[in-house]
C-alpha cells in the first residue's frame, strides 16, 4: 500500500511539475508577443528614382559649301523729288496776311501761296506811276523844242524819267516780293506759314516737289560712303511696297548740318521701276552690294575659330574623329565667311 501511495505521490507531482512548466512557457510566449506589439515597427525602405546621367549636348556641324557670297553696306532714307525746292519769302520783318494752301494741297506754277502786308505800297505805285507819266510828257515836249539852248534841260528831265522808271520798277518788285508763289506746278509737300506770322527773309516756310520726278535717297554713314561708287547693284526695301533692284546713280554732293533737307545731302538710287502708288517721304531701307564672289567655298562664321593672328576650323572626320585644320579666309557676310585655303567642299565643320 505504501509503494502504491508513494507511486501515486511521484505521479501527482510530476503531473503538477508539468503544468507548471506548460504554464510558464504560455506565459513567456505571451510576453514575447506582447513585447514585439511594444516595439515600433521597423520603416519600409525609400524607393529612390533612378537619375538619369545628362548626356553632353552635341555641337552642331555644318557641310563646306560652294556658292554665291555678298558682301554689303546698308542704310536709309526716304522718297524724294529731284523737283524739290525750299519756299521763303526774300522780304523781312513783314506780316503774313493770308495763306492761301496747306500740306498736300497741288498747285499750279505762278500759283499765290501767301501773301505779306504791302502797307501802302500800291499807292506809291499808283502815285510814281503818274509821276513818270508826266515825266514823260515834258520830255516830249522838249524833244519837239530841241535846240542848243535847252540840251541840258533835255538831258536831265531824260535822267529824271530813267530814275522815275527804275524806282517804279522796284516798287513793282516789292509788291510782287509780297506775294509768295510756286516756283512750278507740284504738290506742296510742307507748309508752316501761318496768318499773322511775321515773315523772316530767306526762312523756309515750305517746302513744294514735283511727284512725278520721285527718287530714292539714301544716307549711309561715311565709313560705308568710302566703298560705295555708282553703278553698284543695290536692293531696296520700301515700307508698303516691297523690295526693288536697283543701281546708285551718285554719292551725296554735301554733308552740310544745314542741308540736310536738301536732295545733296543724299545718295540717289535709280530703281529699274518705280513702284505704283507710292508717296513723297515713304520710308525705306537700301542695301549696296560691295563685292560679290561667284562660286566661293564658304562656312558659317559660327564654325569659324580664332587664337591670336591665327583661324582654324575643328574638322568632322568620317571615323568620329575630330581634328584641327588652319585655314585661309576672303569676303566675310553676316553669316558666311569664304574658305580660301584649308578646306575642301562637302567636308563638315564644328561649330563653336
Amino acid at each position: 500500500m505504501l509503494s502504491i501511495k508513494w507511486l501515486m505521490a511521484g505521479s501527482l507531482r510530476s503531473r503538477r511539475k508539468g503544468a507548471a512548466g506548460r504554464l510558464l512557457a504560455a506565459a513567456v510566449s505571451v510576453s514575447l508577443i506582447a513585447g514585439c506589439s511594444i516595439l515600433p515597427q521597423e520603416e519600409e525602405v525609400e524607393k529612390l528614382p533612378t537619375i538619369q546621367i545628362p548626356k553632353i549636348s552635341q555641337k552642331p556641324e555644318y557641310p563646306v559649301k560652294r556658292g554665291t557670297l555678298e558682301t554689303k553696306v546698308s542704310g536709309s532714307g526716304k522718297l524724294m523729288s529731284e523737283r524739290e525746292e525750299i519756299l521763303f519769302f526774300t522780304d523781312d520783318n513783314r506780316r503774313i496776311t493770308d495763306v492761301y494752301v496747306k500740306a498736300g494741297d497741288k498747285v499750279k506754277k505762278g500759283q499765290v501761296l501767301a501773301e505779306l502786308d504791302t502797307g501802302d505800297r500800291k499807292n506809291q505805285i499808283l502815285r510814281k506811276e503818274i509821276e513818270l507819266e508826266k515825266t514823260e510828257l515834258d520830255l516830249k515836249d522838249l524833244l519837239r523844242e530841241a535846240s542848243g539852248d535847252n540840251e541840258i534841260l533835255l538831258r536831265k528831265q531824260e535822267l529824271e524819267y530813267k530814275l522815275q522808271k527804275e524806282e517804279l520798277a522796284e516798287l513793282r518788285s516789292e509788291l510782287a516780293n509780297s506775294k509768295l508763289t510756286a516756283p512750278y506746278s507740284g504738290t506742296i509737300v510742307s507748309f508752316s506759314a501761318k496768318k499773322g506770322d511775321m515773315a523772316k527773309s530767306y526762312e523756309k516756310v515750305g517746302q513744294i516737289a514735283d511727284m512725278d520726278a520721285l527718287v530714292v535717297a539714301v544716307q549711309f554713314s561715311s565709313n560705308d560712303l568710302k566703298n560705295i561708287a555708282p553703278g553698284m547693284e543695290t536692293v531696296v526695301g520700301i515700307n508698303t511696297a516691297g523690295d526693288h533692284a536697283g543701281t546708285v546713280r551718285r554719292l551725296p554732293v554735301s554733308t552740310e548740318q544745314e542741308e540736310a533737307d536738301s536732295l545733296d545731302s543724299y545718295a540717289l538710287i535709280d530703281l529699274k521701276k518705280m513702284p505704283a502708288n507710292v508717296q513723297h517721304g515713304t520710308p525705306l531701307s537700301a542695301s549696296v552690294i560691295i563685292e560679290r564672289r561667284e562660286k566661293a567655298l564658304y562656312i558659317p562664321i559660327a564654325a569659324l575659330r580664332k587664337q591670336n593672328n591665327r583661324s582654324y576650323v575643328l574638322v568632322s572626320n568620317s571615323d568620329g574623329s575630330k581634328g584641327e585644320v588652319d585655314v585661309e579666309t576672303g569676303v566675310q557676310t553676316a553669316t558666311d565667311v569664304e574658305i580660301i585655303k584649308g578646306l575642301e567642299e562637302g567636308q563638315k565643320v564644328v561649330g563653336k
